[in-house]
């Protein structure tokens, strides 16, 4: 934990020095920024996990957050004020840690916290991304079925081992079977 390097950006430089200094008894390497230096120092140091202190929500912060997602960093914000509001102006996600300014807890376990949202938020959306995957291949089979009962007058069941067959004797996924099928078919029909 105290290798990884910690980036802290908040909207005063009192602020960010005392966000340092709490950090500092847990980890080696944390380094300050205002928001213009931001972008480069992401780049910089790709592991960083970043801990932002801001007054309120606002469009800087949005921005920040936003950043953070894109970049699949680790993120702990930790506001002085919130109200009702203000939850609004948050970007809404499970990708990140809010934590109010007065909590008396370490922060280093609520970097690590952060740590474990964003490989959780990274998991769900490579899960979310292989469904859909399998959605659109599930699509295609489909509509490659429709085809084939189409043109050939062929039920369902007939239909789709006719896919499966052709699958297996050529050593591709029912998917691109289906694929080449609707593209062939779809191009005889023109």
């Amino acid at each position: 934990m105290p290798k990884t390097p910690v980036l802290v950006c908040c909207d005063s430089i009192a602020e960010q020095a005392h966000i340092s200094a709490r950090l500092a008894k847990d980890f080696d390497k944390i380094m300050g920024c205002q928001l213009s230096q931001l972008e480069s120092m992401l780049e910089k140091e790709p592991t960083a996990t970043l801990v932002i202190s801001w007054q309120q929500p606002c469009a800087e912060l949005s921005l920040i957050m936003d950043a953070a997602k894109q970049r699949q960093r680790p993120l702990l914000v930790i506001l002085k004020q919130l109200n009702e509001n203000d939850i609004n102006r948050l970007p809404v996600g499970n990708d990140y840690v809010l934590l109010p300014h007065d909590s008396q807890f370490e922060l280093s376990a609520w970097v690590v916290h952060a740590r474990q949202v964003r490989e959780k938020s990274i998991q769900d959306d490579q899960k979310l991304e292989a469904l859909n995957l399998k959605l659109e291949e599930r699509k295609l089979i489909e509509k490659a079925k429709g085809l084939l009962m189409k043109h050939h007058h062929l039920d369902e069941q007939a239909a789709f081992s006719a896919l499966r067959k052709s699958s297996m004797q050529s050593s591709l996924s029912l998917a691109q079977v289906s694929k080449n099928l609707i593209h062939t078919l779809e191009s005889i029909s023109l």
